[in-house]
């Protein structure tokens, strides 16, 4: 008996041993502790800061890391070493990240009380909130509609790209590159392909760090055509998921979905005149500035579809397509349909709509 009871306190101790340490990414400047959603909103007023502990579960099991210190200084503040530690980072006192902060997923948010300084700042589905000024040597990055970045002093920083991010800045000096305004498409297309809408962060970077322009020349052509050519040249690929080796290659393609719809006025590039073997083209929302004469070359066309393009008026050249199974004109202010269509013998589908027609 004498032996069960000692071996029993024992392992009742051993079940009462601390937890163990939690092993926080590498700082300077300050001490960290780890508190509760509960005591941070007692503490910092987080919700009125960043708005966001409704997100992070019930305050009371919100993790919380605050670091406190006059000068804090990281190499990086990277959110794949912070995520799985804690759902919102304070820093009370000022921050100086020597490389980069990237926060694109959904946690962890960072609030800093005092000053930031990078060189390099990546958002995406998380907050951030600076209450002091900011200092970021190359450029602001946001991607991410659930997330949003809010800096309350004034910001010196170079260029700012927002990919349909909540971005609140007091930066006067800055050039943006907004997804929203349709200015994206001013970007190097090494940088940001609009089709696929991918981005070349190091190439970015790599350009900035160099001291070299990262917005396209004036003398550039930024129409569709020019666009669709340039893009070409640099991928080969057309603007679906299909690939390419060669633009011989794209030539021999059958079917065209355009998805440039964040953009307005194409004109529809040559090249579409010259596939030999388009069946199906199809240009939905893509707001043309006028459907060319020229369609008349795509002489296998089965598949037209021009919803809601913005036209109004379609060419009598169109009778030539003599293998036009459908045609899609609904949502155009379409002022009358050319008598040339009645040629079309093999046409099975044509769909408008109470308003295509303008009164």
């Amino acid at each position: 008996m004498k032996f069960s009871f000692y071996c029993f306190i024992a392992m009742l101790l051993m079940g009462c041993q601390a937890p163990a340490q939690i092993k926080w990414p590498a700082f300077s400047g300050g001490k960290v502790s780890l508190i509760t959603g509960v005591e941070a909103e007692q503490r910092f007023k987080i919700s009125e800061y960043l708005g966001t502990m409704d997100f992070h579960g019930k305050p009371g099991k919100v993790k919380v890391a605050v670091i406190e210190g006059e000068n804090i200084v990281m190499a990086n503040l990277l959110d794949e070493e912070w995520e799985k530690l804690v759902h919102i980072i304070v820093i009370k006192g000022n921050l100086k990240v020597d490389s980069a902060i990237t926060l694109t997923k959904s946690q962890p948010d960072l609030l800093v009380l005092g000053s930031l300084e990078t060189k390099i700042f990546m958002v995406g589905n998380a907050h951030q909130r600076i209450t002091g000024d900011a200092l970021i040597q190359y450029a602001l990055l946001g991607g991410g509609n659930d997330g949003a970045i809010k800096i309350d002093g004034k910001t010196a920083v170079p260029y700012v790209i927002s990919m349909d991010h909540d971005i609140g800045l007091n930066a006067p000096y800055a050039q943006w590159f907004d997804w929203n305004e349709g200015t994206m498409n001013l970007l190097l297309r090494e940088i940001y392909n609009p089709v696929q809408e991918q981005w070349n962060f190091d190439y970015l970077v790599q350009r900035i760090r160099e001291g070299k322009p990262i917005r396209r020349k004036a003398s550039q052509d930024t129409t569709f055509q020019g666009i669709w050519t340039e893009w070409l040249d640099l991928w080969g690929r057309d603007s679906t998921v299909l690939n390419f080796e060669s633009f011989k290659d794209f030539l021999e393609t059958e079917n065209i979905l355009l998805s440039f719809n964040y953009m307005d006025g194409y004109d529809l590039p040559a090249e579409i005149f010259e596939l030999k073997k388009l069946e199906a083209l199809n240009c939905m929302h893509v707001e043309l500035n006028a459907l060319p004469a020229e369609i008349q070359k795509c002489t296998r066309l089965k598949v037209l579809n021009l919803t809601f393009c913005k036209l109004e008026s379609i060419p009598e050249e169109i009778g030539q397509l003599a293998n036009l199974e459908e045609l899609w004109l609904s949502g155009n202010p379409l002022k009358a349909l050319p008598s040339s269509i009645f040629k079309l013998s093999q046409l099975k589908t044509l769909v408008l709509d109470k308003d295509s027609f303008s009164t």
